[in-house]
């Protein structure tokens, strides 16, 4: 850069360019002349600045620079291929999007903001709700109701935002004017689950009505993008206002250190910017037929925000039990390593290597070097690689075997323990719930992740009841994805034997049975069956099921293809699932959701197909369960709360009397819910009691 730029700014100006296209990060920032990353640079009207490139002979000219995604990036991630298309759009869109500031007005005093509130209260209009607390909803996942309530902002009309700041909302005459304003009114927010959240300790129940964040979401499925101050520069040109307060909270700093008038400025902004983004969405919803989509998401956030709010206990003296075990197992994995590098031959320029940190990947890399291995990365693909070509009784592949079960157990550890942990506030676990966080329409969970949490006993035993006299109760759909699958692709095969309700009768026994013979296949061969179902049924290939399970080319083949030959109806689906993806055609869920390949090249095709046999089955159970949870968590007011859910279960805590009533209202209600979707199958529910998760 240092050597060519010169060169680089005599042929823009001998050429006479006005505008700049930036491909990639390394162009973004230097032509920019900004340090931050392409992901932020892209956002926003092209750059306009002088004096950007000096060849050295005085010139002075003005050009525009759009910096974007690399070409070559978007042929690895393709879900960024449609930023790449509007980005080379701005150079030469002409039309001129002026964001105008809001007329917006702070009230402190209760008696100006009780006055105001009534006549809010006279408007036929929905009202836009933002609030302030100690932190950013956008950059992170903590819980407003932890934190001081700052001031909340209230718009009633485009461009128009009232203020009701700390000193006002400290009144109750004030709260109470608000909650019955705020209860009478269709709400809108951006993120509005946390408002909601935040406005809880003082306002208590309030439901949302509309929610930005949401229907960017339906609108554009990829993660990532949906956050207000992105949208509010990229789609509707308003400047970057948060630049303001970034001097007063470094990053997750307490926005309580901002002074008064800067954040209150800066919620009014918040509060336009969401009306403007809901005018925006409102129109392009209706024209690409997804509303609907993003009523459902704010009916499920709606009901999430008491999940979220509740949280799920922890046994911290088990917790205290189990940490300590995991101590001792890395400290005896890490003596059994110890002794393999001692006895271990070989040695660097400044002596033999006697110890390592596990946790080191530069020590790691010293040591596989003594042993005449040199690798780029020591991560988990290419330790494994690794493994598999180093010679038997080796001591580098005795060490990078031990170095893997070390890296496992120190990732549970560290994960599910210590990092639950740091989490902990008044002995229980408050997880954060994304309804726009996947592109497969599952629900994603942060702080900690409980939607991926590992099936280990042990590690679920440390989410239990709260008090002793109570139960967990855990309804999960049977087999959910596979009914989905019957029901779409109209499989008879896979309608006949999941419609099978006798007691005790298991669908993979049954498989099993078809693959091996009636009764003739064992406990691995079973897990086999379910890999070969669900792998299958999502694109995985005969080869990698018999590298796995140890079976020849031919064998895997063989059994592959014999499994195959059972779901006729499953293989016409998917052939017809691969035509409209390579047609360039979205998939529409049952739910109206929708997951749209952009970009299929001979680089990804094999990842997107694999997504899109994947999408429909995994996101239509899901919203199936996101539906009953929606219906049966009001139901449970009086009799138990709900504490979690995960994809096709949830989880509820009740007093133990009242165990047999609370499950049966949860399964007659999942049921139900199936039903609603197909009556071409049964949706049965599988019920499960216990004093902690792991039991379940």
């Amino acid at each position: 850069m240092a050597a060519c730029s010169p060169r680089l700014a005599r042929e823009i100006l001998d050429f006479g360019a006005t505008d700049v296209l930036a491909l990639g990060g390394t162009a973004g920032t230097l032509l920019a002349r900004d340090s931050g990353t392409i992901t932020t640079l892209r956002v926003g009207p092209p750059k306009s600045a002088s004096r950007l490139l000096d060849d050295g002979s005085g010139r002075v000219d003005t050009i525009r620079v759009i910096p974007t995604w690399h070409p070559a990036y978007c042929l690895r991630s393709a879900d960024a291929f449609p930023a790449l298309v509007r980005d080379v759009g701005k150079l030469k869109d002409l039309t001129t999007t002026t964001w105008v500031e809001p007329k917006w007005r702070a009230f402190e005093d209760p008696e100006q903001a009780l006055e105001v509130l009534n006549r809010l209260d006279k408007l036929d209009t929905p009202l836009v709700v933002d609030i302030e607390t100690g932190f950013d909803k956008d950059e992170s996942f903590d819980h407003p109701n932890n934190y001081e309530l700052l001031c909340v902002g209230i718009g009633y009309a485009k461009g128009y935002v009232v203020v009701i700041g700390g000193a006002a909302i400290a009144d109750d005459r004030v709260l109470k004017c608000m909650q019955g304003l705020f209860r009478r009114k269709k709400l809108i927010g951006h993120n509005g689950k946390y408002d909601m959240s935040g406005l809880w300790p003082k306002l208590g129940s309030l439901e949302l009505w509309g929610d930005t964040m949401l229907a960017s979401y339906c609108l554009n499925e990829v993660p990532g993008g949906h956050g207000l101050k992105v949208l509010a520069v990229e789609r509707l040109g308003a400047p970057k206002y948060d630049d303001e307060i970034k001097k007063y909270v470094p990053r997750r700093g307490n926005y309580a250190n901002i002074p008064r008038p800067i954040l209150y400025k800066y919620n009014a902004f918040d509060v336009a910017c969401t009306w403007d983004l809901w005018e925006l969405f409102t129109a392009e919803m209706e024209r690409q037929g997804v509303r609907r989509v993003h009523d459902f998401l704010v009916e499920a956030a709606n009901q999430l925000m008491y999940l979220e709010l509740n949280g799920i206990a922890i046994d911290r003296e088990y917790m205290s039990e189990l940490s300590d075990q995991y101590m001792a197992r890395l400290t005896a994995i890490e003596a059994e390593m110890d002794v393999i590098v001692k006895g271990s031959t070989g040695h660097l320029d400044d002596g033999p290597i006697l110890f390592i940190n596990p946790r080191s990947p530069l020590q790691v890399k010293r040591y596989l070097e003594t042993q005449g291995v040199r690798v780029a990365s020591t991560n988990e693909a290419t330790l494994h690689a690794l493994l598999e070509r180093l010679p038997e009784g080796s001591a580098r592949r005795s060490f990078v075997g031990v170095l893997l079960r070390y890296r496992r157990q120190h990732k549970l550890y560290s994960t599910y323990i210590a990092g639950i942990r740091k989490r902990l506030y008044r002995g229980r676990i408050y997880t954060t719930y994304l309804l726009h966080g996947t592109t497969s329409g599952r629900l994603a969970s942060r702080n900690p992740n409980l939607q991926n949490i590992v099936r280990d006993k042990e590690i679920r035993r440390q989410f239990s009841v709260t008090r002793p006299e109570n139960v967990l109760i855990q309804c999960d759909y049977a087999n959910a994805e596979a009914r989905v699958m019957a029901t779409l692709a109209q499989d008879e095969y896979l309608r006949a034997i999941l419609s099978n309700q006798t007691p005790g009768y298991k669908f993979f026994n049954e498989l099993s049975d078809q693959l091996y013979g009636a009764e003739k296949w064992d406990k691995e061969e079973y897990i086999r069956t379910k890999a070969f179902f669900y792998g299958i049924a999502y694109g995985r290939e005969s080869w990698s099921i018999a590298k796995e399970y140890g079976l020849s080319a031919s064998e895997g083949e063989r059994q592959y293809r014999e499994f195959l030959g059972l779901f006729p109806g499953v293989m016409a689906w998917q052939e017809d699932i691969r035509h409209t993806v390579a047609r360039g055609q979205p998939l529409v869920s049952p739910f109206g959701r929708r997951r749209r390949f952009w970009l299929i090249t001979d680089q990804n095709k094999k990842e997107v197909m694999n997504e899109a046999l994947s999408y429909l089955p995994q996101s239509t159970a899901s919203d199936i369960c996101l539906s009953a949870l929606i219906r049966v968590r009001p139901m449970l007011r009086g009799l138990g709360f709900l504490r979690l859910t995960i994809h096709d279960a949830l989880v509820a805590e009740c007093a133990e009397d009242r165990r047999d009533e609370v499950a049966e209202l949860l399964r007659s209600v999942m049921v139900e819910e199936g039903q609603k979707f197909t009556d071409y199958l049964p949706f049965p529910v599988d019920v499960s009691f216990g004093k902690n998760w792991g039991e379940l």
